[in-house]
């Protein structure tokens, strides 16, 4: 296919690690679709992107409505005519072990996170079929190793592991490649607001983000850059002979013990 552009689409755009890909996909050169399901939030990094002279555009989108997901792809498409990248970054966290965990949180999880991840590829695999273009997912090291307390949110950051892999062999022929990053702790809005429930004080709320970093073999939280950088190359040229990677952003978490 012809075009002198590639046209991407970033779903969970309004902050965080969807925030940061927008921008550094717009700064490499793509068309950028922000998609959330805060409309304001989407319209805000569009916004951004394109006061820096990089063409963007909003939509408000609930990735666990296949409705909303197809108008969230022709929306695309009937504005760039083609979508290279996919980044199915979309997600919610809901905190407590199983047996503290509502069947209500249970689906919510698993419907925005995994169901919201299978309608996404579901949509745009057709069209990336047309680009031999290159979708990623955003996973978690919960979903490679556990962790005590999110049992739904590591359930489904489990299933988009086991879709990546799944995926990357369906569509190799085709092509398409399909990675996924898997973040360890990262320091988002959505993070933040976490540990500031668990909180007792603003003393107790430092405490909780350094025992954090303790954690970490690089000493640090991750940035949503860090992240960003990662998602950007697996959906570059640079990386035409990768498929079928969950790629740990973890300072060194799972394999420095």
């Amino acid at each position: 296919m012809n075009g002198s552009f590639k046209s991407a689409l970033v779903t969970g755009a309004a902050s965080g690690i969807g925030r940061a890909t927008a921008f550094l996909l717009a700064e490499t050169g793509h068309r950028v679709l922000c998609s959330d399901i805060s409309k304001k939030g989407a319209q805000e990094v569009a916004s951004g992107i394109c006061a820096q002279g990089a063409d963007a555009i909003a939509v408000k989108a609930d990735v666990s409505d296949p409705a909303a997901v197809d108008k969230m792809v022709q929306k695309i498409i009937g504005w760039t005519g083609r979508l290279d990248v996919v980044i199915a970054n979309a997600g919610i966290m809901e905190e407590g072990g199983l047996l503290d965990v509502s069947l209500e949180q249970w689906n919510r999880v698993m419907q925005v996170n995994a169901t919201g991840a299978f309608l996404t590829a579901k949509a745009t695999l057709p069209h990336l079929i047309d680009t031999k273009g290159s979708l990623v997912f955003t996973a978690s090291t919960v979903g490679l190793s556990g962790m005590k307390g999110v049992a739904a949110y590591s359930a489904s950051k489990g299933a988009i592991v086991a879709l990546t892999r799944q995926l990357a062999a369906d569509f190799a022929s085709d092509s398409v490649r399909i990675n996924a990053v898997a973040p360890g702790a990262v320091r988002t809005p959505l993070s933040e607001s976490q540990f500031r429930a668990r909180a007792r004080d603003d003393s107790h709320f430092e405490e909780l983000l350094e025992a954090v970093i303790q954690r970490y073999p690089l000493s640090r939280w991750g940035t949503t850059k860090d992240i960003a950088r990662t998602i950007a190359f697996l959906a570059s040229e640079q990386s035409s002979w990768i498929t079928g990677q969950i790629i740990p952003i973890d300072g060194g978490l799972l394999e420095i013990r």
